[in-house]
């Protein structure tokens, strides 16, 4: 199994990262997983002239990753799930990517190109938290999927 986490964000070393790598360590018993943030200049012109000019601009950062198997954007509204529903939804794919929006989210357009949206939960959160979060639960439903205990 293929895992892809595709992040509008700038790459920093900090509390969060370490934790993703904490989870993505364990996680690659089980799977391979490749994180991958992106950024540059035009992020951040982007994000100071408005919400619709960054969301193109995400949309044509995102692109490339749209074929890389099933893919998920993470977004408020999206489908919630479970755990043992997420495992399901890891279990039925040999590829996945998930997408991680930058501070306006994701353009209606991008989410209609992905396979589906899930939500982490309705309250707000900065993507380095849903980064962590998302991790977390991508071992815990690798876990379940490989009989391992800790999904409890």
């Amino acid at each position: 199994m293929k895992i892809n986490v595709v992040a509008i964000s700038k790459s920093e070393r900090d509390c969060y990262s370490q934790l993703c790598d904490h989870f993505s360590k364990m996680s690659r018993r089980y799977a391979k997983i490749e994180s991958v943030e992106l950024f540059n200049a035009k992020v951040t012109r982007a994000q100071q002239s408005g919400a619709e000019p960054s969301k193109r601009l995400y949309a044509s950062m995102l692109e490339p990753w749209l074929a890389k198997g099933y893919a998920v954007a993470l977004d408020p509204l999206g489908k919630s799930v479970d755990t043992e529903g997420f495992a399901d939804l890891l279990g039925k794919r040999s590829e996945i990517t998930f997408f991680i929006g930058g501070a306006y989210g994701h353009s209606k357009e991008f989410l209609k190109r992905c396979d589906t949206s899930l939500s982490l939960s309705s309250l707000t959160m900065s993507h380095k938290v849903a980064k962590v979060v998302l991790f977390e639960q991508i071992y815990r439903a690798l876990a379940i999927l490989n009989n391992h205990p800790y999904h409890k």
